[in-house]
């Protein structure tokens, strides 16, 4: 436990679900017979929020840990390898009452698209 004279708290993390932010991906080829059936064949390797911050996509890598699978579930597969761009990610969330009922985000986007060499750099 670390002490400190200053009592205050640390400032709070805010999001904003409803700010768009785009995300970076790798799709690569994928053999897995457990995969999502609209990504047969293919998976997402790696994730980077490139536009945006504090958004729903952030939220979801600093605090859900598989916006990966969240980036399945929203977009559609390009069917090829490569890097992509998912575009104004969004999402509403849901307090749950903690007792009978969970937290809950229903996310959207706006499109996917091929990258740019600048926004694979980003990588």
């Amino acid at each position: 436990m670390i002490f400190t004279d200053d009592p205050s708290p640390e400032p709070e993390e805010k999001f904003d679900f409803s700010s768009p932010e785009d995300v970076l991906i790798e799709v690569i080829s994928d053999d897995d017979p457990y995969e999502r059936w609209d990504w047969k064949g293919f998976k997402i390797e790696t994730c980077t929020v490139i536009k945006g911050g504090n958004g729903a996509a952030s939220y979801e890598h600093a605090y859900g840990g598989f916006l990966d699978y969240t980036m399945e579930a929203i977009a559609d597969c390009p069917k090829r390898e490569g890097w992509f761009v998912v575009e104004g990610v969004t999402a509403v969330y849901r307090r749950g009452d903690g007792w009978t009922t969970d937290d809950d985000m229903d996310f959207e986007c706006a499109g996917i698209r091929p990258a740019t060499d600048e926004e694979r750099a980003m990588a």
